[in-house]
């Protein structure tokens, strides 16, 4: 947050508020991106894409499948000052991906032939996510080097889809712009707002959504 936390505008928002937001987005990230891998970015990544994993399950020979979840940790530096906290610009990976023990299910390095939907919890000044997106290009970029036909590796790269699903998007400058060939998804556009997510609250949860009355109105 960009600024002073007295004048700031919270949205507090239940564990109901993020499912039901997700869920409605769900039918047109199925149709229009149709995810074979998610990424989850740590910690906000993690629920919404365990969702998002109920919501898109795939139909194979009859069976639902659930979709692959891999992790990256990711840290955005603050600069903090008195009690304006100004948004960081330096990100430092604390986890990255890693398909080394998922045996024979993940072939061409694990990123080719995918279509690899990359799950936050909030599109704020898009820094983090700009990270990922630039970090994902290097490592398929590598992957395909590394494979030696011509035609197989021409064939991986155009099934190779880049997108991003965030439950918020905050409508605000970004820091930077994503590729235009990476997809892009929010359930549910905002304001430049204090949005206070249930898995940061640190006291009574009920208390936390009775508070809800309180909210923004749109």
């Amino acid at each position: 947050m960009s600024h002073q936390l007295t004048d700031v505008e919270m949205l507090r928002l239940s564990y109901n508020d993020i499912h039901t937001a997700i869920q409605k987005a769900a039918a047109k990230i199925k149709e229009e991106f149709a995810p074979t891998l998610f990424i989850a970015i740590g910690g906000g990544g993690f629920i919404p894409a365990r969702i998002l994993r109920t919501q898109l399950k795939t139909d194979q020979d009859g069976k639902k499948k659930n979709i692959p979840i891999q992790a990256v940790g990711l840290v955005l530096y603050e600069d903090m000052g008195g009690v304006e906290e100004k948004v960081g610009t330096e990100v430092v990976r604390t986890q990255w991906l890693d398909f080394s023990t998922l045996g024979s299910n993940f072939t061409h390095g694990g990123l080719l032939g995918r279509h690899i939907l990359v799950v936050d919890e909030v599109d704020d000044t898009r820094t983090t996510l700009t990270y990922t997106i630039r970090e994902l290009q290097i490592d398929i970029n590598k992957q395909s080097a590394a494979v030696e036909d011509d035609q197989e590796r021409e064939r991986l790269r155009k099934e190779t889809k880049l997108g991003i699903f965030v439950v918020h998007n905050k409508l605000k400058p970004k820091a930077a712009e994503l590729p235009s060939d990476v997809a892009y998804f929010s359930a549910v556009d905002t304001p430049d707002i204090w949005l206070a997510y249930p898995w940061e609250c640190d006291g009574d949860i009920d208390a936390h959504d009775a508070l809800r009355v309180h909210n923004p109105k749109p």
